[in-house]
């Protein structure tokens, strides 16, 4: 909204305070409670699959959910994974190159999305990054507290984010740094942190929450930043891309590190000069709005269907999901950095 509006208004900013006084004069609506806390129901539909995943099979259910919690028929739900990116991680025994060895050290953040719902994303960013020789490790957080801050729950969010900067902030000072594979929770932590944590607003000393943002970065924003890729032993692709870029990424003008490292790579990529999706994270899934997210897409739907790439390229989970509902027929999209994972030789 901040990249569309011609005035440049924070209208996320602005939106998110004017539902926070609505929630406190009104109270919170189920639609509204179950969305904004995706990040605690997460942890047990991913327990839960394959059957917290029945809904998307069960003929009826999507008109089931719609009369009541009001989710677009439409939509199919998130689909979680009894395997999470912290199981697997676990189980390969850690991290994959040592800290006495390694060139840098990571935190690679665990986003609700990438954790529960796209761990190959995560892998793949795992890969990379231990390829560049990083020693990588999880950090026991719970999320950013994007879900509750994008539907107004500020108090939710802001108790989240805390958690999250009294975990970072020690490691950040150690030299530490932080990489986020879902761009919305990459600018949770760079930039909407400051909003939530800074001054009288909570107990979070401000330099913690100042070293934290400033040590945070999306995964193609770290990769390029440090020319990692410059590092890395690639097979010369020969699949050419059409990217869709992030509008939390193009808000923050960091949408050009993901093009310029998988050109790099040896990537043919052409970015679309498209807008917003239509998705808006959870807006696109409410039934009174699915008709107007369709409306936002049809540019976007239109490029890609006239775009000659081999691969579609999308680093934002409802992107994705857009893409994948959209009305032709189109590859199956990725994250950049699943791409530049493929690469490597």
């Amino acid at each position: 909204c901040k990249v569309d509006c011609p005035s440049g208004v924070d209208m996320a900013k602005l939106k998110a305070e004017v539902e926070h006084a609505h929630h406190e004069e009104h109270g919170i609506d189920l639609r509204t409670r179950l969305l904004g806390r995706f990040e605690s129901l997460a942890p047990l539909a991913s327990k839960l699959a394959p059957l917290s995943n029945l809904p998307n099979k069960i003929p009826g259910s999507g008109l089931i959910a719609e009369k009541a919690l009001g989710i677009a028929r439409e939509r199919d739900l998130p689909e979680f994974r009894s395997a999470t990116l912290v199981d697997w991680f676990e189980a390969r025994g850690g991290a994959g190159v040592s800290r006495e060895e390694a060139d840098r050290d990571v935190l690679l953040f665990p986003d609700v999305y990438t954790t529960y719902t796209n761990p190959g994303a995560g892998k793949a960013a795992v890969r990379v990054l231990e390829a560049a020789n990083c020693h990588v490790e999880i950090p026991d957080v719970d999320g950013s507290g994007r879900p509750p801050h994008s539907k107004g729950m500020l108090d939710v969010s802001r108790a989240t984010a805390r958690d999250a900067v009294e975990t970072l902030a020690p490691r950040v000072r150690d030299d530490w740094e932080v990489v986020v594979v879902e761009p919305s929770d990459a600018v949770m932590l760079q930039s909407d942190y400051h909003d939530l944590l800074d001054g009288e607003a909570s107990d979070v000393p401000d330099e913690d929450v100042a070293a934290v943002s400033e040590n945070a970065y999306g995964v193609m924003e770290y990769v390029d930043a440090h020319r990692l890729d410059e590092t890395l032993s690639l097979d010369a692709p020969t699949e050419s891309l059409t990217y869709h870029g992030h509008c939390h990424q193009k808000a923050t003008k960091k949408d050009h590190h993901a093009v310029g490292v998988l050109r790099r790579a040896g990537y043919g990529v052409d970015p679309l000069d498209s807008s917003c999706c239509g998705m808006a994270g959870s807006f696109g899934y409410e039934a009174e709005h699915y008709s107007m997210s369709k409306a936002i897409g049809e540019n976007l739907f239109e490029q890609v269907d006239a775009s000659d790439g081999d691969g579609l390229v999308a680093p934002g989970t409802s992107c994705r999901t857009q893409l994948e509902e959209g009305p032709g027929e189109v590859p199956e999209p990725s994250h950049p950095v699943e791409k530049l994972a493929a690469a490597l030789a």
